[in-house]
């Protein structure tokens, strides 16, 4: 898969984080925090969506060896999606 203007995926053992850290570099500056980590979610969410797919091809055709690495990458993106949401409410507070 390749994916144009983000950055290359995170190792599947990485452990996710309480806080949004944009990659260094970034210039957020004219953005609301609260934009950029909604902007963060919402890439998350597409990340996860094609990897449920993935997850499914994978489960049809029998790749059991993918299919563990794709659920460890599903629950990965579940658990960030999870600490990005909970940023965004401490951000709306």
């Amino acid at each position: 898969m390749i994916r144009v203007g983000n950055p290359p995926p995170m190792a599947l053992t990485s452990e996710p984080t309480d806080d949004f850290q944009p990659e260094q570099g970034a210039d957020f500056s004219d953005r609301a925090p609260s934009e950029v980590v909604g902007d963060h979610a919402m890439g998350l969410e597409l990340q996860l969506v094609e990897v449920v797919e993935q997850v499914k091809r994978a489960a049809v055709q029998e790749r059991w060896d993918d299919l563990r690495a794709l659920r460890a990458e599903e629950a990965r993106l579940e658990a960030e999606l999870a600490s990005t949401a909970e940023a965004a409410g401490r951000l709306a507070e």
